[in-house]
């Protein structure tokens, strides 16, 4: 019996509508999500070179977190190593989401880090976007570069590539590669409009703490 139904189904939902919402283009991004068996945890990603309309849940790889397959014929996502380093410095993220949206991208292209410019950016990513350092994708210069830029953030830009935004939940993932992107055209409407100005650290500093342990329904 294959594993893992529900939580399948979430993934492809999410990379549909990661698609549908133009932050992956073609059979560009990969996702991921952290699941436990009772026993281990194990990760469940998506293939490496599908079209995602086409994606279905018999498409989705499981793996463990050496990276061998557990259950699915196709070839996982070729940023495995990334989603797995990262999941293995930060036990409280569950989803990771690489998107290559187009604002997000002209950053990491342009080589800047998306600053503190709104306050849902802040609140979600923790601060300001940095921009990790190039490394070939698939490789594990990569995976170190994106785990080290994403110290203490849920999100982060990749030189001349991309973006990756983490959570808790697949929900908190999407939100953080959603306000990645937002934040970044924000950014550069201003920059065109001549002026941009940054939340102050301090009132930053309070807004995150209020966001991790008041904000919502608790």
């Amino acid at each position: 019996m294959s594993m893992f139904i529900n939580e399948k189904e979430a993934l492809v939902e999410y990379s549909l509508k990661l698609f549908r919402d133009k932050l992956i283009i073609g059979t560009w991004g990969n996702l991921s999500l952290r699941v436990n068996d009772g026993n281990r945890d194990l990760f469940l990603v998506t293939p490496s070179g599908m079209d995602y309309e086409k994606t279905q849940l018999e498409d989705i790889v499981v793996v463990d977190e050496a990276g061998n397959v557990v259950e699915g014929n196709r070839k996982p996502t070729s940023e495995l190593q990334m989603h797995l380093e990262i999941y293995n410095s930060r036990k409280e993220i569950n989803a990771v989401f690489h998107t290559h949206s187009t604002c997000a991208t002209a950053c990491a292209v342009a080589g800047v880090e998306i600053p503190m410019v709104v306050e849902d950016m802040v609140q979600q990513i923790g601060g300001e976007v940095r921009l990790a350092k190039y490394a070939l994708p698939g490789t594990e210069e990569l995976a170190e570069n994106v785990k080290e830029a994403l110290k203490g953030r849920h999100g982060v830009l990749l030189k001349n590539h991309g973006a990756v935004g983490i959570g808790k939940n697949a929900a908190e993932a999407y939100k953080s590669c959603a306000l990645i992107e937002k934040s970044a055209q924000i950014f550069i409407y201003a920059k065109i409009l001549g002026n941009v100005d940054l939340v102050d650290k301090e009132d930053a500093e309070k807004m995150v703490h209020y966001y991790n342990n008041s904000y919502g329904q608790r």
